[in-house]
């Protein structure tokens, strides 16, 4: 049996934005400098081309090429998984055997979505992918907001008995479905996705982390996990309220651009989110200014 828990592979991961130039093209320059930073900040691993890097607003060459950049930057300091799910499994192959040539620690994706295909036709959509580049650890994105499908210890049991699947991605509220999961399959590793849950999630099994608000804030999640490991949950709770007091101040004008306002109130100019997302207001900014002001840090 793998045993993923014991390859170092477990960590605090930034949901990695994608910096974009105003004409919508992505900002190689800015990506490797935000790397930097974030690795200055004690960033664990990498999560690219997933929800916050706006993967399914690029193109196929562009994701290939962002996660290239990635590797090449982060040059093995920590591991990197490329998010690499969409609707057409042709294309879904395409990115695995791309992602595996360049090095990636492991690749992530989403179900298909949009329409409402069986969960047989889902299984066999990760399989394809398992088939196609055997040896490649594969790690399911559970965002069932977003994609309509929430998987469970009962309908994932084929994908969590293959070896080549490395965990989950859990951006769920449902915590009972982690700790089940969890239980059943011990040897998997369960990232958490909901940033506003994470000392709730640890506590049900989770074991690593893959954040959005990470791009800006490691040092927290990271004691949080301190906190937590040693028993201290009222520090644990502490850290986690201010946690969601960034999230709700970064929400409330849509996160994704709010954190890549974020990065670029740091000094690596990001841009916005593509089209259709709606850019930042002046008011949007000043009361974002008045959040990032308070510092980066854990207090």
């Amino acid at each position: 049996m793998v045993e993923y828990k014991s390859r170092g592979i477990r960590g605090i991961y930034s949901a990695l934005v994608t910096p974009m130039h105003p004409d919508e093209s992505v900002n190689f320059t800015a990506l490797e400098q935000i790397i930097e930073i974030e690795l200055s900040d004690g960033v664990e691993g990498f999560y690219c081309c997933g929800s916050s890097g706006e993967g399914l607003l690029l193109s196929l060459e562009e994701r290939k090429k962002i996660v290239e950049t990635v590797i090449k930057k982060v040059r093995g300091r920590v591991p990197v998984i490329a998010h690499i799910g969409t609707i057409r499994t042709h294309d879904v192959i395409d990115l695995a055997q791309h992602a595996a040539n360049v090095g990636v620690d492991a690749v992530s994706m989403i179900p298909p979505y949009y329409y409402k295909f069986s969960m047989e036709e889902i299984v066999e959509y990760y399989e394809a992918v398992i088939h196609a580049v055997p040896g490649l650890p594969l790690v399911l994105y559970n965002i069932p907001q977003f994609t309509g499908i929430s998987f469970s210890k009962e309908n994932a049991k084929r994908l969590l008995d293959n070896e080549a699947v490395m965990g989950i991605k859990h951006t769920s509220n449902d915590l009972y479905a982690l700790e089940r999961m969890q239980k059943a399959y011990p040897n998997k590793v369960y990232f958490n996705g909901f940033d506003e849950i994470f000392l709730s999630a640890l506590c049900a099994g989770a074991d690593a982390a893959i954040g959005t608000t990470v791009n800006l804030y490691a040092s927290t999640f990271k004691r949080i996990r301190d906190a937590f490991e040693i028993g201290d949950i009222d520090t644990g709770r502490k850290l986690q309220a201010l946690t969601n007091m960034r999230v709700e101040s970064l929400s409330k004008v849509g996160i994704f651009n709010a954190v890549k306002y974020g990065v670029s109130y740091r000094g690596v100019d990001c841009g916005s989110c593509r089209a259709p997302f709606k850019q930042l207001s002046s008011k949007d900014r000043q009361e974002l200014d008045s959040l990032f002001a308070k510092g980066f840090g854990s207090t």
